[in-house]
């Protein structure tokens, strides 16, 4: 007999965050097994099935706009539970951020907590992708354990080690190194410009942004990676990749780099000193940009250690997989529904 799963699917082939690529991949995974039934739950009057099906590989789904009576379980992927079902629930949890973090607005402080906080009050099992984000949900949250299960992610094939096939010009025959995601204050930007710029004053490196900073540096590139493909050849070109983020869930962007051969620089924190482990040269004083300054010189002023890096980097990344997160989280839906 199969397992009904209804998914809050409202923003999965739009999210372009860690979030939505966590989703695709264990969905792309999961509707391949033949013990499983997937209802995907929409908000939009009119969603968009076929953007969908691109985005999974896979047209083995209905699309409802409620949680069906018949449904076994739901699954919220997206960082609390965000739909009212009287079935049982299980909900990824990536980060405790709006705790951690909390805005100074109470109203947007009550948006962000609020579904975390029906998580912890609902889920039969929540899923968090690193020892460091079950700590946090214990803390902030006041889980139990016994009803956390730890799920690392995995990286996609397209990220592996080669030549960049294509990159833009200005970035041909150039050293630079790259910063992938946002610039929330826990990503820590500003400090990793304030230290670039001390390393490199003379601009003999180029800082590249796939999103744009709120201060742009003087020198700094940022490309649109607007496609996997395009961000995998944005780590392969790159000399390194930083992570500066205080506070990480996991860390996907240190997973692909790695995965790519490319050497990476981190900050000591989070969940990312769990994921990169020997394998990333780490800034053990994130919050200052002498410290980043002095990370990036040293990891250029040696050739030999950023091949070292790239060897250590790839031997870590293969210790993950897509493969088994969605295995893992099969076996946790199985398990809440009860079946």
């Amino acid at each position: 007999m199969s397992v009904h799963v209804a998914v809050d699917a409202h923003n999965l082939a739009r999210d372009d965050r860690g979030i939505g690529r966590y989703a695709r991949a264990v969905l792309r995974r999961a509707l391949r097994e033949p013990s499983f039934r997937w209802t995907f739950i929409v908000r939009d009057w009119f969603p968009n099935r076929g953007a969908m099906a691109r985005a999974l590989a896979s047209e083995s789904f209905t699309i409802s706009q409620r949680v069906p009576g018949s449904a076994d379980v739901v699954w919220f992927p997206w960082n609390g539970t965000f739909l009212r079902s009287e079935a049982p629930s299980v909900a990824t949890v990536h980060d405790a951020a709006p705790f951690a973090f909390p805005s100074r607005d109470l109203q947007i402080r009550a948006v962000e907590q609020t579904p975390f906080l029906k998580t912890a009050a609902t889920a039969r099992r929540i899923l968090v992708q690193s020892q460091f984000t079950a700590a946090e949900v214990q803390h902030w949250l006041g889980v139990e354990r016994s009803r956390i299960v730890v799920t690392p992610l995995g990286v996609d094939a397209i990220f592996h080690p080669g030549a960049a096939a294509s990159l833009p010009a200005r970035l041909r025959n150039r050293r630079y190194v790259l910063h992938v995601g946002a610039h929330d204050e826990r990503k820590n930007t500003q400090t990793l410009i304030a230290g670039f710029a001390k390393a490199f004053p003379r601009g003999e490196v180029t800082l590249v942004f796939t999103r744009r900073p709120p201060s742009m540096p003087e020198g700094a590139i940022v490309v649109d990676a607007r496609d996997d493909a395009t961000l995998a050849d944005l780590y392969r070109g790159a000399s390194a990749v930083a992570v500066p983020s205080t506070y990480e869930g996991f860390g996907l962007p240190l997973l692909e780099a790695m995965a790519c051969g490319t050497p990476v620089l981190a900050a000591r924190a989070g969940a990312l000193p769990e994921v990169g482990e020997n394998a990333v040269a780490w800034v053990d004083r994130p919050l200052e940009a002498k410290a980043w300054a002095r990370g990036l010189s040293e990891l250029f002023e040696d050739d030999e250690q950023l091949r070292e890096y790239s060897a250590l980097g790839l031997e870590r990344a293969g210790a993950f997989s897509w493969d088994r997160c969605a295995q893992q989280t099969l076996d946790v839906l199985t398990t809440a529904s009860g079946r």
